[in-house]
C-alpha cells in the first residue's frame, strides 16, 4: 500500500500528465479504498469520475453518434446563419462605400481650428494671427518633454 506522501507525488505527476496507466489505476484504487482528508475530497471525486469512465463524456459521445432521421437536416440552421451573415456583410460594405463617397469633403483641414490665445485678458481666436504663437508654444512643450525624459533617464541610472 502506498503512503500518503507517495500518493501526493503520484497526484502531482498525474496533474502534470506524466503518469502511466498502472500509476493511474493505483490512484483510482487508493482514492476509492481510503478515507481522505477534507482537502483531498475533490481529488477523491475526480478520481472516482475517471475510474467510472467519465460518464458525462460517454453520454456526449453517444449523443453525437446517434443517426439522423431521414428528411431532417441538422445543417439548415447553419445555412440560414451563413446567408444572414453574408447579407449583413454586403449591407455593411454598401454602407461604407456610401459614407465614403457621399460625405462632404473638406477643402482644407486646419489642425489649429478651435484654438485660441488669451492675451491681456482678451481672447484671440483668429487662427491666422495666432498660428505662429501656437507653434512656438508646441516647440517649447517638446523641449520641456525632452528635458523631463532626460531627467528620468538620468534618475534610472542612479
Amino acid at each position: 500500500m502506498k503512503t500518503r506522501e507517495e500518493i501526493a507525488i503520484l497526484v502531482e505527476k498525474f496533474l502534470d500528465g506524466k503518469t502511466t496507466n498502472q500509476e493511474e489505476q493505483m490512484l483510482y484504487d487508493w482514492f476509492s479504498a481510503n478515507d481522505v482528508s477534507k482537502e483531498w475530497q475533490p481529488l477523491k471525486e475526480m478520481f472516482a469520475w475517471y475510474a467510472d469512465g467519465m460518464p458525462e463524456k460517454r453520454e456526449e459521445e453517444k449523443t453525437a453518434k446517434r443517426p439522423q432521421k431521414r428528411g431532417v437536416s441538422l445543417h439548415r440552421p447553419r445555412r440560414v446563419i451563413r446567408w444572414i451573415s453574408v447579407g449583413v456583410s454586403i449591407a455593411a460594405m454598401v454602407a461604407v462605400v456610401l459614407i465614403a463617397t457621399l460625405r462632404p469633403r473638406q477643402s482644407e483641414f486646419n489642425i489649429y481650428e478651435g484654438s485660441y490665445i488669451v492675451e491681456a485678458g482678451v481672447r484671440n481666436d483668429d487662427i491666422a494671427s495666432i498660428e505662429s504663437e501656437i507653434e512656438a508654444m508646441l516647440k517649447r512643450a517638446e523641449n520641456y518633454e525632452q528635458q523631463a525624459n532626460d531627467l528620468l533617464a538620468w534618475a534610472d541610472t542612479i
